[in-house]
């Protein structure tokens, strides 16, 4: 699971933010802005990642606020979402959040001195709610990562969030509903409510 500890990564690298990030009106601004400081923050704590509690505040105050974890929850669910009850989806939402957080607390911990070669900034039109921004993380004698963020303008609150990740046509997003769609269709949500509670991190 390689490709997905980098993913998991560049996704820590690129949701760090504050709010102010995420009301930009331009996705890529949005997203350039909120990896510079996640380098900053992450050389700056270097010395103290091994420390989970470090991590787990990084996470909880800075990460997962500018993560649409509810679009990207009901994207697992996928065409079963109809099927299931508010509280359903609520319980799988916080676990899918709770999965996040364990998985991103165990990558960041693993940060050593990678470097982020930014997307150009484009215009958005005023249409498009959803763009894909295209990255590159680089580490002296390693083979360059490539990835995409694809980000969501939320036209209630007016923030751009990410969703999903793509590295080496693997899509984080695609893979969890691979791997869940079929729990919930034979055994229910709460099932997969429980995979997810369980699941372990790879190392």
């Amino acid at each position: 699971m390689k490709i997905l500890k980098a993913v998991i990564i560049a996704m820590i690298m690129l949701a760090t933010s504050l709010a102010s990030y995420a009301q930009n009106n331009n996705p890529y601004e949005t997203a350039n802005a909120i990896a510079v400081k996640t380098f900053d923050d992450l050389k700056a704590n270097r010395d103290n990642l091994h420390d989970n509690n470090v991590v787990l505040g990084i996470i909880k105050n800075d990460l997962l606020p500018y993560v649409d974890v509810r679009y990207a929850a009901y994207k697992v669910i996928g065409t079963s979402l109809k099927q299931t009850s508010k509280e359903e989806r609520d319980a799988f939402t916080d676990a899918f959040g709770d999965y996040m957080m364990r998985s991103m607390s165990n990558a960041l911990g693993k940060y050593s001195n990678q470097e982020l070669k930014v997307s150009p900034v484009s215009d958005v039109p005023s249409d498009v709610t959803i763009v894909a921004v295209k990255y590159t993380v680089t580490q002296n004698g390693k083979p360059d990562i490539n990835f995409v963020v694809k980000m969501r303008l939320n036209k209630k609150s007016g923030e751009w969030k990410a969703f999903d990740l793509i590295a080496e046509n693997i899509s984080i997003l695609d893979a969890k509903q691979a791997e869940l769609y079929p729990v919930i269709r034979d055994k229910g949500i709460n099932e997969a409510i429980n995979v997810l509670k369980n699941a372990k991190v790879s190392e």
